[in-house]
């Protein structure tokens, strides 16, 4: 359950959306549903109805206060418009919090809670109300938040990836109803449950961090080397059905932190941790490695690779098999073929491959120009590596997303790389991600 007791929330004056019949443009959708409400009908109508109209005067008072519209009511919950992702993950979980509050001093049968999902998209304004996919997918997301918690897609965690007030946690890829592509969804939690602990809190085992791997090389330029292959690391793991893993964005903020593996893995709620480091040296690598149960913070698991440059992605593979098999979680054929990875055809490649990556995670114009190039460069020495091209997709969406870019452009550019790596690899989860992206 994604309680927010405690969240403070600042409120930065948030435009507002002006109409325009039959206009298309970008904006944050919000879905809210009230938590077992026909459930409380059959029981009592009358204080159904009474905490329905309780609840959409509180939450009213909340949507204009982020610049929010309300497009309308659907049932006992809302359809609501944002002009910024930020604000609607703001004005999402101040509704969390003020329901949190209000519940801790009624009985049982007058709490009220409540799932809310957002999702960022084009859509069109006709007649008052909005049309489009972006609608569809906020809907569709709503079941697969925890009452009293937050969910966003993809789009939407682009935005606010970075912003200190909240933190994320992957849910997965979710094939939604009439939706082709599956769909990356997150929870987002603010920023106090980082800590947040009780006793009764257990640690489960396949619940796994890979935290980011430290350097050895005497070339902190290599810095690029260690996040990237750490990024692998975790995408290869994510791929293991059975397994839990928190996503990169969760996990970076411990790189050079001085922690240790329980406190780290009591604030990720995570059972197991896996770290490590790399030397790179030339065309050779020294990578070790090591599993550690969060509980006793003994290791179950550890491995020291010495291999030449081009043996990396064995490597990672090696990794992901070792952590499956310490904890118990069986490979079947169909996910052996999907933790393989396809080395491209010059190993050079993969390194710039990482470079890009190295860039297009700090988000600026200047950072995904030169994540652009980097890729590019990839996949002039090798035109069939599946995940150059991914790349560039994801840096074109994210152009296109902030503007840097006219966005058709951007966007057909995203959409031609992403189809073009998915033909080179039909199995690769990251392509197809920059394409429902």
């Amino acid at each position: 359950m994604c309680l927010v007791n405690g969240f403070n929330i600042g409120i930065n004056r948030p435009q507002r959306i002006q109409l325009s019949q039959g206009e298309r443009r970008l904006a944050a959708i919000m879905f809210t549903d009230m938590v077992d409400y026909t459930t409380m009908s059959e029981r009592d109508e009358a204080l159904a109805l009474t905490l329905l109209e309780e609840h959409r005067k509180l939450l009213r008072s909340v949507f204009a206060r982020h610049g929010g519209r309300e497009v309308k009511t659907i049932g006992d919950g809302f359809l609501v418009e944002f002009p910024s992702a930020l604000e609607a993950v703001r004005c999402a979980l101040e509704i969390q919090q003020l329901m949190y509050k209000r519940n801790q001093d009624v009985p049982s049968e007058r709490k009220i809670l409540l799932r809310v999902a957002i999702h960022l998209g084009d859509v069109e304004h006709r007649d008052g109300d909005v049309y489009g996919d972006a609608v569809n997918i906020a809907s569709r997301i709503q079941s697969l938040a925890d009452p009293g918690g937050v969910c966003i897609t993809q789009q939407v965690f682009d935005h606010v990836r970075n912003n200190e007030e909240f933190r994320s946690e992957a849910l997965g890829q979710n094939q939604l109803k009439n939706v082709q592509i599956p769909t990356m969804v997150y929870r987002i939690l603010p920023s106090t449950e980082r800590t947040k602990l009780t006793k009764s809190d257990t640690l489960e085992p396949r619940r796994v961090a890979a935290l980011p791997l430290a350097i050895l090389s005497s070339d902190h330029e290599d810095e690029y080397f260690a996040d990237g292959l750490t990024e692998e690391i975790i995408n290869t793991l994510s791929s293991i059905p059975g397994l839990n893993v928190i996503a990169r964005t969760s996990v970076m903020k411990y790189k050079q932190v001085n922690k240790t593996v329980g406190e780290i893995g009591r604030e990720l709620k995570v059972g197991t941790i896996l770290e490590g480091s790399v030397r790179k040296a030339g065309g050779r690598l020294r990578i070790t490695i090591q599993l550690i149960d969060v509980g006793s913070e003994a290791p179950i698991w550890a491995q020291k690779y010495d291999r030449d440059l081009e043996d990396v992605f064995k490597i990672q593979t090696d990794i992901a098999e070792g952590v499956a098999e310490a904890l118990k979680v069986q490979l079947l054929r169909e996910n052996r073929i999907l933790i393989e990875q396809k080395a491209p055809e010059d190993v050079g490649a993969y390194v710039l491959y990482l470079r890009g990556r190295y860039y297009w995670s700090k988000r600026t114009e200047e950072d995904l120009e030169k994540a652009l190039s980097y890729f590019a460069e990839a996949i002039q020495k090798d035109p069939s590596y599946a995940l150059a091209h991914a790349g560039m997709a994801d840096c074109y969406t994210l152009m296109g997303r902030h503007l840097y870019l006219p966005v058709k452009e951007a966007f057909e550019k995203a959409r031609d790389y992403a189809n073009r790596a998915l033909e080179l690899n039909d199995n690769l989860a990251e392509a197809h991600t920059s394409l429902a992206a």
